[in-house]
């Protein structure tokens, strides 16, 4: 007789499905820069502070959401913030001035958290409580997977009826996908279904509710007087400019080196291929290996990223690039959760994990105008590059410090 599958697994699927369409589809900003700018007469700064203020305002909102979290119904909250999330990029094909491009971000930037990675971090968290990097892995691979996928779909729309109709066809396939995923497969918690969260010893999905424990852990204010949290937030913030302004100027880059819009296109979707498979990857390396080492190869890929960007003028650097830029961008969503939950426990996770979310949002959010910035003043993005390289290395040191500083507070506070 075969076993049940557990239901927790349906979720994560359907989390994969939302993250690809919910964020992945706005993860191809990159591939309308050029086309945008050129067509407006902006300039990249200009243009990219569209995403500043949609990552701005969804990380000030974020401690809200991490109370929404707690008091409201999770999939009444997603299914309100996707349909806003789609709408928006609909509405970005309808802007003709800059103004308009910021209006519908300020819209957009309102609702984003609805869908983002920290609720759904807080859905597998329910869900898991072990192979929860595992579950947290392939659920945040759908941004990567939505994206891989958009990108080349959106590249060939622009090429073939421009910009606008891009943006078009990215809202509408988001809300196609979106809200039957929500409304289908989404539910609360395993108790509401007379399951109890997955663990390794009822992974047949029959076992009946047991008495749940008071949580462990630190509250937001014990947590953020040691030094575990600051070093987790200052390599958490590297980690997301590390991830972000790449992310939104590699295509621009590359385009200013010479390449063609086809392997211009094909090195971005292999990014968002190899933070797919990387996040599922990344996702058992923490479960496998622990922190310390998934840490330390986090770092790593933050460093070689930007260093075979410098080198793309050689016609193989920019895949090797790609490849550690998508392996990078991994720690845009995982660490927070893992070392969260690792160090500072259950107890107030959501607004632990809330606070971290809207640190990493603010690097996110102001690093692409930066390097945009930074092109615009010097004609180049060689500087940005060097830059990142140090960020790479503070991210390395950063968590290798959370590490040791971390075991200490896990004795005290949570068991080990």
């Amino acid at each position: 007789m075969s076993k049940k599958i557990f239901y927790g697994w349906y979720i994560v699927a359907g989390c994969v499905l939302i993250a690809a369409a919910g964020i992945g589809f706005h993860n191809t900003a990159s591939i309308f820069i050029r086309p945008v700018t050129e067509d407006l007469g902006l300039s990249r700064s200009e243009f990219t502070f569209f995403r500043t203020i949609i990552v701005i305002l969804g990380a000030a909102l974020l401690p809200v959401y991490g109370k929404i979290a707690k008091r409201y119904s999770i999939k009444k909250v997603m299914l309100a913030g996707t349909i806003i999330s789609g709408l928006s990029l609909i509405g970005y094909a309808l802007c003709t001035y800059l103004w308009q491009f910021y209006l519908v971000a300020v819209i957009n930037g309102l609702f984003v958290n609805a869908s983002h990675f920290m609720m759904l971090g807080i859905l597998i968290g329910r869900w898991f409580k072990d192979k929860k990097g595992l579950a947290l892995g392939i659920a945040f691979a759908g941004s990567g997977m939505g994206a891989a996928i958009m990108v080349p779909l959106a590249s060939f729309v622009i090429e073939s009826a421009g910009w606008r109709w891009g943006f078009g066809f990215s809202g509408i396939a988001a809300l196609i996908i979106l809200i039957p995923t929500i409304l289908l497969l989404i539910k609360e918690t395993p108790e509401s279904m007379g399951l109890s969260p997955y663990e390794n010893k009822n992974d047949n999905g029959d076992s009946a509710v047991t008495k749940i424990e008071e949580p462990k852990g630190l509250t937001l204010s014990e947590a953020r007087k040691t030094s575990a949290f600051w070093l987790l937030a200052i390599a958490l913030f590297c980690i997301s400019i590390s991830a972000s302004a790449p992310n939104a100027h590699t295509a621009p880059y590359l385009g200013d080196l010479g390449y063609p819009v086809y392997v211009i296109s094909a090195v971005v979707s292999l990014t968002m291929i190899v933070l797919m498979i990387g996040k599922i990857f990344m996702g058992h390396v923490f479960d496998r290996f622990g922190t310390m080492f998934g840490g330390i190869a986090l770092g790593i890929f933050c460093i070689l990223s930007p260093v075979f960007a410098l080198l793309a003028a050689h016609p193989t650097a920019p895949w090797i690039h790609a490849f550690f830029l998508g392996l990078a961008s991994t720690g845009f969503s995982i660490p927070a959760n893992i070392f969260a939950i690792k160090y500072f426990g259950e107890k107030d996770f959501p607004a632990i994990l809330s606070i971290l979310s809207m640190i990493m949002a603010f690097g996110a959010a102001f690093s692409p105008p930066g390097m945009g910035l930074a092109y615009d003043f010097f004609g180049d993005y060689i500087l940005a590059w060097q830059l990142l390289v140090v960020l790479g290395i503070v991210v390395t040191v950063g968590l290798i410090g959370v590490n040791l500083t971390g075991r200490k507070l896990r004795g005290q506070h949570i068991g080990t």
